[in-house]
């Protein structure tokens, strides 16, 4: 082992000593270098958009080769049929990277990237001696996708549903054909996509235009505008305001009757994410609406827990068995439990859409006990937290009867 004396120390200090001015040009290269990382990072960021991010993904995903899909001609070309790539308005409670808008030609579309998550099923398999990827049949593959479908969402996919779900293309060129197949198989693993198409017929959810590769586009709701700030809904809203928020709260209540029927789980609620196209009320983001048999297999998977909070999933609640320390409850609570707590009643921070200086008492009351339903006449007869149906329907009728009186005063 070498060692250095103390006059090679010195001549090493030295050589590496630097001047006033080259310590400035190494202190400016390495603040540009941090600074260039920073906004990189920011831009390319999975907790924050900004537009040239969005316009960087979609030109980076056009240079891939073996792109299929209806949209991709038009997607992809430079002809300017797509256009406006921007990040979504209004913006996301809980943020969504891989998700933006755009317009196709003058129509506004939201568009959806399905990328992988750490729950990635492959759809080939490669050989040890040549390293050759082998895929199913067209046959094998609508099979798989028939029980994949069925075993996450407990839905049976009829005949001319799975075309939709599949969108292969490129059947006479074997490459190409995998190629499409594997895109394919990116989008069925989408829970967003696969929401959207199974329930496309009932109307519930955005539809689905197109996709290129595993980017898929579907309508852009007309957002439910709320203008004033949910901080002063109570001392800011004039009578005109307030019937639209009393409409409102009748079209979600009317949503949520059908979702029931439906069986389908809202486990987020987000204020912004309610829109209408063609005098229907949609939701569209759809990465926490789940089906009753997907959600309860989530939630009482049996995974550890010391309180019920810890069986919880977003706005859905669960309990915890405590002697276990195990989530075996399925989902405890309902839709209009949800609403109803998240959206209009709301915090004292941030007041719900129903709760204004022009509230009656009787509406407010109802309010809370829909949001906090403990007496047995409140208490859904299938989910221990949930609201039940008759109070549901109070509420329905006081919320029809107040739209109707302002109505009447409108009109005088």
């Amino acid at each position: 082992m070498m060692f250095l004396t103390k006059k090679e120390w010195k001549n090493l200090a030295r050589k590496l000593r630097f001047s006033p001015r080259r310590r400035y040009y190494v202190i400016t290269a390495i603040a540009l270098a941090v600074l260039f990382v920073l906004v990189y990072c920011s831009i390319t960021s999975s907790y924050y958009c900004f537009d040239t991010g969005v316009e960087w993904k979609v030109t980076k995903f056009c240079q891939r080769q073996g792109l299929s899909g209806s949209m991709c001609p038009e997607f992809c070309s430079r002809s300017g049929v797509f256009w406006d790539l921007r990040c979504p308005h209004p913006s996301l409670e809980i943020h969504h990277p891989n998700r933006f808008q755009v317009k196709r030609q003058d129509t506004p579309l939201t568009v959806i990237q399905a990328v992988p998550n750490e729950n990635y099923e492959k759809l080939f398999w490669v050989d040890s001696y040549y390293h050759k990827e082998h895929y199913p049949s067209e046959i094998e593959y609508e099979n798989i996708v028939k029980r994949y479908i069925s075993n996450k969402y407990n839905l049976e996919v009829p005949y001319e549903k799975i075309r939709t779900l599949m969108r292969l293309t490129h059947k006479e060129n074997i490459p190409m054909f995998h190629h499409s197949m594997r895109d394919s198989w990116n989008l069925i693993q989408n829970h967003e996509f696969v929401m959207a198409v199974m329930f496309n017929e009932n109307d519930l959810f955005p539809y689905v235009e197109g996709n290129c590769a595993e980017m898929f586009a579907s309508e852009k709701l007309n957002a439910v505008e709320f203008d004033e700030n949910r901080s002063y809904f109570g001392s800011h809203i004039t009578l005109d305001r307030w019937r639209y928020h009393i409409k409102m709260a009748v079209l979600i209540l009317d949503y949520m009757d059908e979702l029931d029927q439906h069986g389908i789980q809202m486990c987020h609620v987000d204020l912004s994410r309610f829109g209408i196209n063609n005098n229907r009320l949609k939701y569209d983001d759809l990465r926490f609406v789940f089906t009753d048999y997907t959600i309860n297999r989530k939630i009482s998977s049996g995974s550890y827990c010391a309180r019920d909070e810890h069986c919880n999933f977003m706005h859905c609640k669960s309990e915890c068995n405590v002697e276990k320390n195990r989530c075996e409850s399925t989902v405890m609570n309902n839709n209009v439990q949800i609403v109803c707590d998240k959206i209009f009643l709301g915090s004292k921070r941030y007041p719900g859409i129903l709760i204004t200086q022009k509230t009656p008492d009787r509406l407010h009351m109802l309010l809370e006990r829909c949001a906090n339903p403990t007496q047995d006449r409140d208490v859904s007869r299938s989910r221990p937290l949930g609201t039940s149906e008759e109070l549901r329907k109070q509420l329905y009728n006081e919320l029809t009867s107040i739209y109707e009186k302002l109505a009447l005063i409108n009109a005088s």
